[in-house]
């Protein structure tokens, strides 16, 4: 597909990415990992509740976990989303249940108004305008830690079909930033899809799903991607790297992964651009092109493309387009 019209008036304020919820087994296995290793602020533990924020942010949470008695994997139980006002999430409610969609408002700890439901792909999405608000520990230097957090960015989600995506999404005022395309072709793989000022709040990626393939922490120094690094292997959680650092084309990110102890996958990353001006055009990259996952460096191992988080009570799906990136392994064979 062609890269479609942007929708300058859709029918709510989608602000940004706000929140992701997620599964854990042992809620101080995650703290541990999360407060003493990656740095984030531990804003309420309860039972079977667990909140984290970043340094700048001012509301609650950016991070949620519910523990879940299970030997399985953990999953994503949704990805939040902030909009302007209480206004629209009513007119959310209205215009989602008109085109065929199930949404509900839900009671979620330490949010407002919550609109949940499932997008067209079948991720478990929701929307709130309000959390409490504290104030942030951007000034306060002395709390710095790991690797030094700043705010909850992005997701990307493995989807099986990503045009479907793009089209749900660009109606409700997402903006494309980049995309990748099989070669020669306008079969979308992947599209950036943003709200606020840098290059994405959400990415759809193909591949089976819908499943939660990472959520991603800004950083605002390189050095602090290497820190992190620094931090988890002295605390011996070095074998939780899932991918070392290096720079995304796309994006233009300086990164590091790591897999937490219910195999969510995170990034760590800074130097993403501003995409504001409406005549800036999105850029265009093709699949074969190993300059879109690292500028320099070996490609991303096979389990970084299709291992991923299960969103709860969603079906997976074989993608409708058969297209396979370059992985570490294919690399290798041609090296």
């Amino acid at each position: 597909m062609s890269v479609l019209k942007l929708n300058y008036d859709p029918p709510f304020n989608i602000t940004r990415l706000s929140h992701v919820n997620l599964t854990s087994r042992d809620l101080d296995v995650t703290r541990h990992f999360y407060e003493k290793g990656l740095g984030l602020e531990v804003t309420a533990h309860e039972k079977n509740y667990l909140s984290f924020r970043s340094l700048e942010e001012t509301s609650h949470h950016s991070l949620v976990f519910e523990k879940k008695e299970t030997k399985n994997p953990g999953i994503c139980k949704s990805v939040g989303y902030r909009v302007y006002k209480d206004e629209d999430l009513k007119i959310a409610f209205d215009y989602f249940n008109e085109i065929g969609y199930q949404a509900e408002f839900i009671e979620r700890p330490h949010q407002g108004l919550t609109l949940c439901l499932k997008d067209s792909v079948g991720s478990c999405i929701e929307f709130c305008s309000s959390m409490p608000q504290k104030k942030s520990h951007m000034q306060n230097f002395h709390k710095h830690s790991g690797g030094k957090l700043a705010f909850l960015d992005h997701v990307q989600i493995i989807t099986h079909d990503v045009p479907k995506a793009y089209e749900f999404y660009n109606e409700i005022g997402f903006r494309l930033a980049e995309y990748t395309a099989k070669d020669k072709t306008d079969e979308m793989w992947g599209v950036w899809l943003k709200r606020k000022n840098n290059t994405q709040d959400v990415v759809f990626s193909n591949g089976s799903g819908p499943q939660l393939h990472h959520f991603a922490f800004h950083t605002p120094e390189v050095s602090n991607v290497i820190h992190a690094a620094d931090v988890m292997a002295s605390l011996n959680l070095a074998n939780s790297m899932d991918r070392p650092p290096g720079r995304h084309g796309i994006g233009n990110a300086f990164f590091i992964y790591f897999r937490d102890p219910d195999g969510h996958r995170v990034e760590l990353f800074t130097s993403h651009y501003n995409v504001i001006d409406i005549n800036q055009k999105p850029k265009r990259w093709d699949l074969s092109d190993t300059r879109r996952s690292q500028l320099w460096g070996f490609p991303a191992p096979k389990k970084w493309f299709y291992e991923a988080t299960q969103f709860e009570n969603s079906s997976i799906k074989k993608p409708s387009l058969n297209a396979k990136p370059v992985t570490l392994e294919d690399f290798l064979k041609t090296w």
